[in-house]
């Protein structure tokens, strides 16, 4: 019985340390992200803590995050957000494509709440990191979108890749879109 165990502990580990598989999301525009959000905000990670889910078949990764300032729908001043994938005691899950949070790091965020928790739309292509260009101090928004995730359209072609664009022309792509979505609402509304 010992040997079973000793078996199936080592068949866990390498389960555990073998790099996922990679994952496919289809593509969204700005347009799609900010119609499928509660909220786009600007804030900071305060806190990030991984757990086993309730039935220990998954772990789960919650970050706070401090809201700076909301370019679209409305947000509480700090916020969690609950994302696949994270790290408690030996065991990793990389879940590639989803969002990875690291405190003090900045971020953009679409948001959408389901009344049990609150997660990042398109999973990594609504969630970007503000860091600031050292060659001229303007801070960048930086797509997080992984090499694991595969970004596809609806015909099945890949996707083009995010940009970086500075933090200021994302800004205004946000209000855009959100302007767009309010007006094709007034419309179908009539």
């Amino acid at each position: 019985m010992k040997r079973l165990t000793l078996w199936a502990l080592v068949a866990l580990l390498v389960a555990v340390t073998v790099p996922a598989s990679a994952s496919t999301f289809l593509a969204m525009s700005q347009e799609e992200l900010v119609a499928e959000s509660d909220a786009v905000v600007i804030g900071e990670v305060m806190q990030v803590q991984s757990y086993w889910n309730e039935g220990a078949t998954a772990i789960v990764t919650d970050a706070l995050v401090r809201v700076s300032e909301t370019l679209a729908g409305n947000a509480d001043g700090v916020v969690q957000v609950r994302t696949f994938g994270g790290q408690v005691g030996p065991v990793r899950i990389e879940a590639h494509g989803f969002p990875v949070f690291e405190q003090g790091q900045r971020v953009v965020l679409h948001l959408r709440g389901d009344g049990e928790s609150t997660r990042v739309v398109g999973y990594q292509q609504g969630h970007f990191r503000v860091l600031v260009r050292h060659s001229d101090g303007v801070q960048v928004a930086v797509p997080t979108v992984d090499d694991g995730a595969h970004v596809v359209t609806r015909d099945g072609a890949p996707a083009q890749p995010q940009r970086v664009r500075t933090l200021d022309t994302l800004r205004q792509e946000v209000r855009d879109a959100a302007a767009d979505v309010r007006h094709e609402l007034k419309s179908s509304v009539r």
